[in-house]
C-alpha cells in the first residue's frame, strides 16, 4: 500500500471546531485518475465556494499524466488544496483513502470531470448544520449533464440527468443518489467498512454500484440516506462515450455489477441458487424481447427508445453472464 501526502493544508480552516479534532465540517474530496485536463476546472469550481468550514482534498489514484502538477499549482491558494497519492488503482480504494485522510465530519465526493454549480457547497453546509435526522449517513444532490459534443438523437434528453426536486426527503431501501455527487458521515463510513474495493471502476475498466452497495449496507445497519435540494453539479459526458459501442459496453458492465450486488445481498446458498436459476431462465427472454423492440422502433424513426431497448438487452446479458460465475 502506498499513500503519500504531497501538499499539506495549513490554512485557517483548521480551527473551525466543526469536525473531528477541531477540523472542518466538510471535506470535499475529488478522486481522480488521468483526467488532468478536467481536474483544473473541477477544483476551481469548488474553490469558488469554499470557506473556513471546508477543506479540499484531491486523491490522485495512480495517475500517469500531469495530475500531480495540476494539484500542486493550487498549493499556494488560500486555502490550499490537499493532495494525496493512492497507488492502488480503483475508485473504491481512492474513496476509502479520502475517508481515512479527511479531517471533515462529512466527506463530500465530486467527480474529477464535474463542476459544482453555484450554491452547491452552501446547500450541503446548510443541510448538515441543521440535519433533519440523527441517523443520516449519506446525502446526495442533483446531476446535470454537460455534453462535450452534440448529443446524438439516440441518447434521450433526460437520460444522463438526475434531479429529484426542491424538497428534502429520506430515500427508501435500495435507493440512493448518484456517486458523482454525494456525501458521507466520515466516522460512520469508516465504522461500516467503507467501499467494497472489489466494486467500482479501475482505470478504464467499467464497473458500477460501489456506491449502491455501500449505501445498502448502511441502510441495513439502520442509517438513512437523504436528498439535498439545491446541491447540483454539472457532469461531463465525454465525446468518446457518445457512440453506440461504448453505450452497449457500459450496459453490459452495468448488468454484471447489478448481478454482483444482487448475489451479495441475496442471503444464503439456497437464496442465491434460486436467484441464479430464475434469472438465467429469464435472461434469454429479456434479451430477445428487447432486441425485438429495437428492431421495430429503430426503423420507425424512434432511435432513443430503440437504443434504450438494446441497452436493456445488453444489461440482461451482463447480468446473466455474471450469474454463471462463482460468487467472489
Amino acid at each position: 500500500m502506498e499513500i503519500k501526502l504531497w501538499a499539506v493544508n495549513n490554512s485557517a480552516n483548521q480551527a473551525t471546531g466543526s469536525g473531528p479534532g477541531g477540523g472542518p465540517l466538510i471535506t470535499v474530496a475529488i478522486c481522480t485518475h488521468n483526467r488532468a485536463a478536467y481536474l483544473d476546472e473541477a477544483i476551481r469550481s469548488v474553490l469558488a465556494q469554499i470557506h473556513d468550514d471546508t477543506e479540499l482534498l484531491v486523491v490522485d489514484n495512480a495517475s500517469t499524466d500531469n495530475t500531480a502538477q495540476v494539484v500542486r499549482q493550487f498549493a499556494s491558494h488560500q486555502p490550499p488544496v490537499v493532495g494525496i497519492y493512492e497507488a492502488r488503482p480503483g475508485i473504491s480504494f481512492a474513496r476509502n483513502t479520502a475517508f481515512l485522510k479527511a479531517r471533515g465530519r462529512y466527506v463530500l465526493f465530486l467527480d474529477d470531470d464535474a463542476t459544482a454549480e453555484p450554491g452547491w457547497l452552501a446547500a450541503y453546509q446548510q443541510f448538515l448544520s441543521h440535519p433533519l435526522s440523527t441517523k443520516i449517513a449519506v446525502l446526495g444532490g442533483a446531476v446535470h449533464p454537460r455534453y462535450e459534443a452534440p448529443r446524438p438523437r439516440w441518447i434521450s434528453a433526460i437520460e444522463n440527468s438526475y434531479d429529484l426536486g426542491n424538497q428534502a426527503f429520506c430515500y427508501g431501501r435500495q435507493d440512493s443518489p448518484w456517486e458523482c455527487n454525494n456525501a458521507y458521515h466520515r466516522e460512520i463510513a469508516i465504522a461500516q467498512g467503507m467501499f467494497d474495493v472489489r466494486l467500482g471502476p479501475v482505470g478504464n475498466a467499467l464497473s458500477y454500484y460501489e456506491g449502491a452497495d455501500f449505501n445498502l449496507r448502511l441502510q441495513d445497519a439502520g442509517y438513512e440516506i437523504w436528498w439535498v435540494p439545491g446541491a447540483g453539479i454539472q457532469h461531463t459526458f465525454h465525446a468518446n462515450r457518445m457512440n453506440l459501442r461504448w453505450y452497449l459496453r457500459s450496459a453490459f458492465a452495468t448488468g454484471v455489477s447489478a448481478a454482483r450486488k444482487r448475489l451479495k445481498f441475496a442471503g444464503g446458498p439456497r437464496q442465491r441458487a434460486i436467484l441464479r436459476i430464475g434469472r438465467l431462465v429469464a435472461t434469454p427472454f429479456h434479451c430477445l424481447i428487447n432486441l425485438a423492440i429495437f428492431l421495430v422502433l429503430y426503423p420507425a424513426g424512434k432511435p432513443a427508445p430503440a437504443v434504450g431497448a438494446l441497452r436493456r438487452a445488453m444489461r440482461a446479458a451482463g447480468f446473466g453472464w455474471q450469474l454463471l460465475k462463482p460468487v467472489s
